[in-house]
């Protein structure tokens, strides 16, 4: 009895009895997902600063003229997709569509795009007034920025008005003009400047323009910029401006060769294009320096492929243009880098 009860003796007491939990103690979600929030937001601020301070590129047209030392021109917006539909064949065209190389004043004549190149026409006629330059030279600091597509549409704005114009390219390394228009590269201004074919057979006519021709490359030579420098050149050139009202010149970039340079001192007006977002400042930089050197008459810039949903100021030029018509097409944010040649 006395071992049974020595057993039964314990000095355990219930003070409260345990409850049972209503829920897990771990994970904390609501203050997991409070501290994630506030890492993710610093860490997200914290990119953000590094890239702005990383990327070179020019983001805005008071920049864009202030590294140029050149008043803009034209502000180009970047190409939407409700305004890159297929247009019907041209006449003269094979059947193939201008739009697939960026020509917005032939494919859609009521896009911002197509506007913003007759702003162009515009802003050029009257650079020099009260007579505006003859011969035009387009080109840019670097290749890909879209000297081309403007060098196309300005020499059609400028035929849509009724003058007789040419459009040359002079880009012999990596020609783009005869392919834009649907041209056999047979003959060109590289069988002029060597002497195998005279300017009747390097000219071309465009139906769809009745007022516009052009003189594609020809063959790619093995010596661009003696051609360029030639006597040839110059004595093409008077002949051209007694028969054209206006000349536009498709050049390569400034940087990497020399035929921009040389041409730029052979025409009334140099038209540089920039490519926003894209363009280096230090490349804009070089690019003037070079051309102020040779004495070139730099007319403006045009700020190219502008993304009017992240330009302040130039928005509202966008929403202006973009009607409620084009509501029912869905609209995606892409790259225009395949319309715009050059």
């Amino acid at each position: 009895a006395t071992v049974s009860a020595g057993l039964r003796a314990t000095n355990i007491h219930v003070i409260d009895p345990a409850k049972t939990p209503r829920g897990p103690v771990r994970p904390q979600k609501l203050l997991n997902s409070f501290i994630g929030l506030m890492v993710g937001l610093v860490l997200g601020l914290a990119l953000a600063f590094v890239k702005e301070a990383v990327d070179t590129s020019i983001k805005s047209v008071d920049e864009a003229e202030r590294l140029a030392n050149a008043p803009a021109l034209a502000v180009v917006p970047l190409a939407r997709a409700s305004h890159r539909r297929r247009a019907p064949p041209l006449a003269g065209t094979s059947g193939r569509t201008t739009a697939t190389f960026g020509l917005a004043l032939l494919s859609d004549p009521s896009s911002p795009v197509a506007e913003s190149f007759r702003t162009l026409l515009t802003s050029v006629v009257l650079s020099t007034a009260p007579q505006p330059p003859q011969v035009l030279l387009m080109t840019s600091s670097t290749a890909g920025e879209g000297k081309t597509v403007t060098s196309l549409n300005l020499a059609i704005a400028l035929a849509q008005r009724g003058e007789p114009t040419l459009l040359i390219d002079a880009d012999l390394r990596h020609p783009s003009i005869g392919k834009a228009l649907n041209l056999v590269n047979g003959t060109g201004l590289a069988t002029y400047l060597t002497g195998a074919h005279d300017i009747e057979t390097a000219l071309r006519d465009f139906p769809p323009v009745p007022t516009l021709w052009a003189m594609p490359a020809g063959p790619t030579p093995p010596n661009p910029a003696q051609l360029l420098s030639s006597s040839a050149m110059e004595s093409m050139l008077r002949e051209l401006r007694k028969r054209f009202k206006f000349v536009v010149i498709d050049s390569p970039p400034v940087l990497p060769v020399t035929d921009a340079m040389i041409l730029s001192t052979l025409v009334d007006g140099v038209v540089f294009v920039v490519e926003s977002g894209a363009t280096a400042r230090g490349a804009v930089t070089r690019a003037r320096k070079i051309l102020q050197n040779v004495g070139a008459n730099v007319l403006g810039i045009v700020l190219n492929k502008v993304d009017v949903r992240h330009d302040g100021y130039y928005g509202q030029y966008g929403h202006y243009y973009y009607r409620a018509d084009d509501k029912e097409l869905p609209v995606k944010s892409e790259a225009a880098s395949s319309h715009f040649l050059g």
